[in-house]
């Protein structure tokens, strides 16, 4: 399966001309073997390191982020409710590996979501500028089991090193592993075709 998704994650970058490499998330209620951060870090920062290729496993003393501690099911909030949050008691996260992974985080430009869509039949952008990375890409797609695009917010553009025009996209691992059926499905999307539409897009 690691191979598979390997395989998955080339053909989709490559189809979309993407500069990044993916990230799996997986939530555990265990402990799981792995790198830990050296120093805690914000989750957003990790999942940037993550689309370097780094490998990581972080539980909640490796984190610096009371929001993403909260968004990411390691405590529960004291006086008011915050959501999106992953509700059952998480012990670890893994960050990078997209085997087995529950959600996959693409980096995206906004040509490249207009592609996803496609592909996907459609994707719902639900976010508030805040908690984006942990709260909209992962405990949103894993509560719900459903895509989701962040436009993100200022803590994962300062912490994180998110760019301008980058947004990001959380997709269930069950629909990545449909991917390449789904490229196959609209292979007519070819790069003229895709160039066409930037150029439309450009004039709007």
């Amino acid at each position: 399966m690691q191979k598979e998704a390997q395989e998955i994650e080339e053909a989709i970058r490559s189809y979309l001309g993407m500069n990044h490499r993916l990230a799996g998330i997986r939530i555990a209620g265990e402990n799981m073997d792995g790198n830990h951060p050296a120093i805690p870090v914000t989750f957003c920062r990790a999942v940037r390191e993550a689309l370097g290729g780094k490998e990581l496993v972080i539980g909640t003393d490796d984190l610096s982020c009371p929001n993403a501690e909260l968004c990411l099911g390691f405590r529960e909030p004291m006086f008011v409710d915050i959501g999106p949050r992953i509700q059952s008691k998480t012990k670890m996260v893994r960050i990078g590996p997209l085997d087995g992974a529950d959600v996959v985080l693409f980096v995206l430009n906004p040509e490249q979501v207009m592609i996803m869509s496609i592909l996907l039949g459609g994707i719902r952008a639900e976010f508030k500028g805040e908690r984006a990375i942990c709260g909209e890409a992962v405990a949103k797609v894993y509560n719900e089991g459903k895509p989701n695009v962040s436009f993100l917010c200022n803590g994962a553009r300062e912490l994180g090193g998110f760019e301008a025009h980058e947004v990001v996209l959380g997709l269930p691992y069950a629909l990545f592993l449909e991917l390449p059926d789904r490229m196959s499905k609209f292979a007519s999307l070819s790069r003229s075709v895709r160039e066409s539409m930037s150029q439309l897009l450009r004039r709007c």
